[in-house]
């Protein structure tokens, strides 16, 4: 077979059939194929276990046994230069190759937290187009499932995360020009079992007023003004008619809350003892007219809908495409702050755990209220509520904005995350990158040489040590995984497949020498 043969892509699943059950045998076979395939790819490295009892139960790869070796420290400064700290145990879903050792590699983010690894789960992933990073986080969604990981993409931007929803069993929420589906951001869910009603009422009026509030910062870009807090207070509860009686506890809508803003109740504000109504209602213009926009042009008829239907979190994937609507960066953030606030509150009760994959990263890091919102799901998601970050980005530079209170808030996401996978970077990026997350410079030179799918993994220990591995992401090109993942089917034969770890890192070596990379210099 030819080298051109063996590139070519497998045959795209068909997931279209007006046959359930044909459709759902379809998702079977492919999820146990892609533990076959994985299995087959860690033969001799691992052996091949068994995960816990029942449908959450997974395949797992058992540490393998190796004798000692002993050496003084000038030895293995020879041998290994660039290891920086000692190694990581492997546990979780199989990823790659470890290019120094050649032992297989793996990462499981609820796991490390467990084992007191790492202080936080949740991990960002960079690359330039075409370096890997994309398919690298779709295998960590992917090959999480079968250990009873659930995962949702909240903006699917380009379309790319719909074929691997459908697979796992899915169905993408599509919102936009020709498409009958709808959305509503104060939709209310379906009480969960177990939980009481009073709290529920709780839970749900903080979930409504919490997503206006982020709506408002990140349409105009700033804090609330008091006289804007209780605007959007008093129309929520105009809205809901939340005097305490259960039964008149209805579904409130975005044009509901427009029209409060734009024409609030002189009577209703007297009687909440609004001192100067007059300067209470200009105070508010502005909030008015912003919140406007949601329920006009673009978004007409897509987020303001008078249903109670909302994100299900009850199927094992959950994505929100909006390739549809080719939204500016300043409506796309307005539009993701609505979809994630809805997922956040539908795995906050659901025993399995999420991984929340925000790709595109850098488009939001622009708007206040989401970036925000997003800093503070990193803080509490050791309680796991709303699920493990995954943040997609191009390079480290995107969490700088130029704006002051927008980076501080980046710098602090920056060392809350102790997990980054970098991907190959520009050699200028390849400086700030090192700046940013103090790296060495040999790290930094081996940033502009790396292979598409590999990456340097930086893992941050709770003592803060932090460790460098250099891994080739594997997938395999005949098997079931690669139509479902490949967003690109000009990668190389070596990203596909088992590469031999030897031979990858003296190609890079020999990059770095080609083409070094001076830290620092001045002309």
């Amino acid at each position: 077979m030819s080298k051109r043969q063996q590139q070519e892509p497998g045959a795209h699943p068909d997931w279209v059939s007006d046959d359930d059950k044909t459709l759902r045998r379809n998702q079977r076979h492919l999820r146990r194929e892609s533990v076959r395939n994985l299995a087959d790819m860690t033969k001799g490295t691992r052996f091949l276990g068994y995960g816990p009892p029942g449908p959450a139960g997974g395949v797992v790869w058992l540490r393998e046994k190796r004798p000692s070796l002993d050496e003084t420290t000038d030895q293995l400064a020879g041998t290994y230069p660039f290891v920086a700290g000692s190694g990581l145990p492997y546990f979780g879903q199989y990823h790659g190759v470890n290019r120094l050792s050649g032992s297989a590699w793996g990462w499981d983010g609820q796991v490390a937290y467990a084992q007191g690894i790492v202080s936080n789960p949740a991990m960002v992933i960079y690359g330039v187009i075409g370096s890997g990073k994309s398919m690298g986080a779709k295998s960590i969604l992917w090959r999480g499932m079968p250990f009873g990981r659930k995962w949702a993409v909240p903006g699917d931007i380009r379309g790319e995360y719909g074929r691997l929803c459908r697979a796992a069993g899915g169905e993408p929420i599509v919102l936009g020009p020709g498409s009958p589906m709808r959305f509503s951001p104060l939709a209310t869910p379906g009480r969960p079992t177990g939980v009481h009603e009073g709290f529920w009422r709780e839970t749900i009026a903080n979930h409504r007023a919490t997503t206006l509030s982020s709506l408002a910062k990140a349409a105009l870009q700033r804090e609330l003004s008091p006289s804007e807090k209780t605007a959007l207070d008093l129309a929520l509860r105009s809205a809901v008619h939340d005097d305490g009686d259960s039964s008149r506890w209805k579904q409130p809508t975005l044009g509901d809350i427009c029209t409060w803003l734009l024409d609030p109740p002189r009577d209703v504000l007297t009687r909440e003892l609004i001192p100067n109504v007059p300067r209470f209602v200009d105070e508010t213009y502005d909030l008015a007219l912003t919140m406007r926009l949601l329920v006009r042009g673009v978004f007409a008829g897509v987020l303001d809908v008078d249903t109670d239907k909302t994100i299900d979190t009850s199927s094992p994937a959950v994505v929100v495409d909006l390739s549809r609507l080719q939204l500016d960066d300043a409506s796309l953030a307005l539009v993701v702050t609505c979809t994630q606030s809805a997922i956040e509150l539908g795995v906050q009760f659901d025993e399995a755990v999420w991984t929340i994959c925000y790709d595109e990263v850098w488009r939001y890091m622009r708007f206040y209220g989401l970036v925000g919102r997003l800093a503070n799901r990193i803080k509490v998601v050791r309680d796991l509520v709303g699920g493990i970050p995954l943040l997609i980005a191009h390079r480290p530079s995107d969490w700088q904005t130029g704006d002051p209170r927008l980076d501080s808030i980046a710098e602090g996401m920056l060392k809350d995350i102790d997990v980054h996978v970098l991907h190959r970077q520009s050699a200028i990026e390849g400086g700030a990158a090192g700046r940013m997350l103090s790296l060495t410079s040999t790290v930094v030179e081996m940033l502009t040489a790396l292979d598409q799918g590999s990456a340097i993994w930086r893992v941050v220990d709770r003592k803060g040590v932090s460790h460098h591995l250099v891994v080739d992401h594997v997938i395999d090109a005949n098997g079931a995984e690669w139509p479902i993942m490949q967003t690109d089917s000009a990668l190389v034969d070596d990203y596909r497949q088992i590469a031999d770890a030897g031979r990858q890192m003296t190609t890079l070596l020999d990059k770095q020498r080609q083409a070094p990379v001076t830290i620092g210099a001045s002309s």
